[in-house]
């Protein structure tokens, strides 16, 4: 049986990431934990950035943002 190590990559009060031996990355946020590849973590990174980039910036034209 293989023996899972985790190396504490980030702390943060709204997140934890963790890296396993293996190559799994834990990503935990209160109670909950995904388990991710690498392949994964960065297409959920670029989603958040898509999902995020309109709060961040503001609209061209004025206008109040529609959510």
């Amino acid at each position: 049986m293989a023996t899972h190590e985790r190396k504490l990559l980030v702390r943060r009060p709204e997140c934890r990431i963790e890296r396993c031996s293996c190559g799994v990355y834990h990503v935990s946020t209160g109670a909950v934990t995904l388990r991710m590849t690498a392949e994964q973590l960065t297409g959920v990174f670029e989603a958040l950035g898509e999902a995020l980039a309109p709060a961040v910036q503001p609209a061209d034209d004025g206008e109040p943002q529609v959510h």
